[in-house]
């Protein structure tokens, strides 16, 4: 693990819901410069939308508003979030142009929209981004690179802790025969299968025509060994660039999963939904979190961050999805054995399970849900009325406003 010495640290409150998460390095990985197994992206500091916008100080009179300070080493060298109440109006601000849109402390722009003074200033509803009943919700998936066979230990570790399992497959993987009995198996006892590129290439490909291309011939060899249609994507690499968002729409894909600290910052967002630029019906979904050896802690507890991961999702009413791979002859992520991976997976589940009220769903249930989400309409000010769009999955959708959660029924509601 590294991470920038300029930090954001939050010492306020919304609505009494403090930050989910109380430090956020403006900078941070888990592994070279790729993956940050916390999920959130980068405050930059170069003059772009996801910078600091100024360097700006806290008066006398203003520091008592501040949400949160830049800081190193614990000492507060600028203002990064405040929350201003007059008698009839209420100023969150944060130093930053897109805002917390691509970490945890998202959470705080929910909870001002929706609670912050409801009873004295009006309230915008916010939809949940876990279903009605549940705190958090949990999905997985092995990203099939080089090999698919290779996963079937860990998906029989999976199924005897009662954990759904998903695999993103590769399509040139799928030309050798064996690899064709796993992906059938797993569709069988309730998992779920997902296209990861034709060619495993770079940025899909590098131009809309051979993402489109990508993406084509992926869904079509993956049908042709499961006889099942292919309606999810995994990117290769986790680059996810808006020509491809709008190829594999095109191609047929409800959705797309990608996300990762190096690029396509536009991506790596708190909450799923339509990703920018893209069409609507099509649920980009950032799923940073990758559970190799290569990132397994030295120490009492080498799980730490993902419990930690697991933690901030629980605070923040997230999806957390995480990944793996499975072994290759070239590649082995990390671990020293099969053995010790499934054991970690296995401590993991454990740690997970021993929390009430979260679901767990395979990788192509949570994007159903999450599409039926995004297609939710919201209308009016002051009085509003929330409708249900699409019906794909069996979960209600959670409205929260005013103080209070409702499950969104077949009827909608009227607030």
């Amino acid at each position: 693990m590294s991470e920038s010495s300029l930090g954001v640290r939050y010492r306020g409150a919304v609505a009494g819901v403090a930050s989910p998460i109380a430090y956020r390095p403006c900078l941070r990985y888990d592994f070279t410069d790729e993956w940050n197994n916390l999920g959130y992206g980068a405050i930059r500091m170069d003059g772009s939308i996801w910078a600091c916008s100024q360097n700006i100080q806290w008066t006398e009179q203003s520091a008592s508003s501040g949400l949160a300070d830049l800081i190193i080493a614990d000492e507060v060298v600028g203002a990064y979030a405040g929350l201003w109440d007059s008698p009839h109006a209420s100023l969150l601000w944060f130093n930053r142009p897109v805002g917390p849109v691509d970490g945890h402390d998202w959470r705080l722009v929910e909870t001002f929209l929706a609670h912050h003074r409801h009873a004295e200033l009006p309230c915008q509803p916010v939809l949940a981004e876990v279903p009605a009943g549940y705190r958090c919700a949990v999905t997985m998936r092995l990203d099939c690179d080089e090999d698919v066979e290779s996963a079937r230990a860990l998906w029989t570790a999976y199924r005897e802790m009662g954990a759904p399992f998903s695999l993103a497959l590769h399509a040139k993987v799928l030309e050798d025969p064996t690899h064709h009995s796993l992906p059938r198996e797993v569709l069988a006892t309730g998992g779920a299968i997902l296209s990861h590129t034709a060619t495993h290439a770079p940025d899909w490909g590098g131009s809309y025509e051979a993402a489109l291309w990508e993406g084509s011939h992926s869904a079509a060899a993956i049908q042709a060994v499961t006889n099942q249609p292919v309606r999810y994507a995994v990117s290769p690499f986790h680059q996810t660039p808006a020509y491809a968002r709008a190829a594999l729409a095109d191609a047929g894909y409800a959705g797309c999963i990608g996300g990762i600290i190096r690029n396509d910052p536009d991506f790596l967002m708190a909450r799923a939904g339509v990703p920018p630029g893209s069409s609507e019906g099509f649920i980009g979904h950032s799923q940073q979190c990758m559970l190799h050896g290569d990132c397994m802690l030295d120490g009492d507890d080498p799980l730490c961050i993902f419990k930690q991961a697991f933690d901030l999702a629980l605070a923040s009413g997230t999806f957390l999805g995480y990944l793996d791979h499975p072994f290759s002859e070239r590649y082995q992520y990390g671990w020293a054995s099969e053995t010790q991976r499934v054991e970690m997976h296995r401590q993991f589940i454990k740690y997970i399970q021993g929390h009430d009220d979260v679901l767990w769903a395979n990788e192509s249930d949570t994007l159903d849900f999450l599409g039926d989400r995004a297609s939710v309409r919201v209308s009016g000010y002051g009085s509003w009325s929330v409708h249900p769009g699409s019906a794909n999955s069996r979960w209600q959708v959670a409205v929260e406003y005013a103080g209070t959660t409702h499950p969104l029924g077949t009827e909608g509601i009227h607030l």
